[in-house]
């Protein structure tokens, strides 16, 4: 049989200038991996697998454990591996099998990765879990202008209309300090309104590393009232691959009536169409559930993809020893949704929520 060549390498403009030759997202790119290092509190690292003259490519955020062990998971967002579409479902296991052997060798406990939804829509393989979590959206930017306004649900076009009624305009701009600082507060004070997690709370050096990273493939879109900004959005833009992504956005409290933050979106519609771009993926509701945000994004397109991650445990024993050590209740529940299980800071109790690390 073949050999599998498994080796780290640095996430930098040679990984970009690698994965370039295959397709890939946003979320595959050296500046936005290196810019979610301190979302996951670890460090980057890219693992390049070949097989017959054909790669496959995983970045991952290395997260410690103690002085010999550590786990990864995949960046912030929609990653997963980037894989030569020549490769068949078995040379794919084949080759995580070995990547498998390699990580438990290197001293790793576990894996998480989240798969993409558009870029790994044919994930298959039979090593480790790949788990389905829920429904994620999609525009077809093929289609016209009139057919992406006859698919917006009949509640989106009152609010389009309504904001463009009050004289509400919006503006694509780009990334300066002045306008992250807005994108933030407003960010955040949406945040705040739903009662989002802690998590999502992400502080002002992580917008800064994302605009001096890939401020060319980032689409800043913010309404105005009299000059007042009181929505914004970022979306990310892959031209490579015809990729668009809502990614994150918000809208004041004392302008939500105005509708906002729907004329953005079709906005931004309109845009990704009239520049060529293939799909815009509008991505699910919080923890892939249908939830008001999910029915939110189901009023632009009910195009539907599912989101998946895949877990791999590369060395079980320890990876037990582990979740005993952090689990103080009697009969441990292994199968629990939540992976890796030794980091739930919720496992204290028997009954575990499905969540995602």
């Amino acid at each position: 049989m073949d050999k599998v060549n498994i080796h780290f390498t640095e996430i930098d403009y040679r990984w970009d200038q690698e994965i370039s030759e295959h397709i890939f997202d946003i979320y595959h790119l050296s500046g936005w991996i290196n810019s979610s290092t301190g979302i996951d509190k670890g460090k980057s690292k890219g693992i390049v697998a070949e097989y017959r003259n054909k790669k496959l490519f995983l970045p991952i955020i290395i997260r410690t454990i103690n002085n010999e062990y550590w786990d990864a998971t995949s960046p912030y967002g929609y990653g997963g591996p980037v894989v030569d579409s020549s490769l068949t479902d078995g040379e794919v296991d084949i080759i995580l099998k070995s990547i498998k052997t390699f990580l438990h060798r290197e001293g790793c406990v576990s894996l998480f990765v989240r798969l993409n939804p558009i870029t790994n829509k044919k994930w298959s393989t039979s090593i480790g879990s790949s788990i389905t979590h829920g429904l994620t959206l999609i525009s077809d930017l093929a289609k016209s202008e009139a057919e992406h306004w006859q698919e917006t649900q009949n509640q989106h076009r009152r609010g389009i209309k309504k904001a463009l009624n009050n004289n509400i305009i919006t503006k694509i701009e780009s990334f300066t300090e002045e306008r992250i600082n807005m994108f933030a507060k407003i960010y955040r004070e949406t945040m705040l309104k739903v009662e989002a997690e802690d998590y999502y709370y992400f502080d002002d050096s992580y917008f800064q590393k994302l605009s001096t990273n890939i401020q060319n493939r980032l689409l800043l879109i913010t309404a105005y009232e009299n000059d007042i900004a009181i929505a914004s959005s970022i979306y990310t833009i892959c031209e490579e691959t015809g990729i668009m992504q809502f990614y994150l956005g918000g809208t004041t409290n004392k302008y939500r009536d105005l509708q906002p933050s729907k004329l953005i979106t079709h906005i931004a519609r309109n845009w990704g169409r009239k520049n060529g771009y293939k799909i815009l993926h509008f991505g699910g509701g919080v923890g892939s559930t249908s939830d008001s945000l999910y029915r939110y994004k189901r009023g632009f397109s009910s195009q539907e993809l599912l989101f998946k991650t895949w877990r791999l445990i590369t060395n079980s024993e320890k990876y037990k020893e582990l979740v005993i050590l952090t689990n103080e209740i009697a009969e441990l529940k292994l199968e629990s949704g939540f992976f890796p299980l030794y980091r739930d800071t919720t496992a204290r109790t028997v009954d575990h929520s499905e969540k995602m690390a």
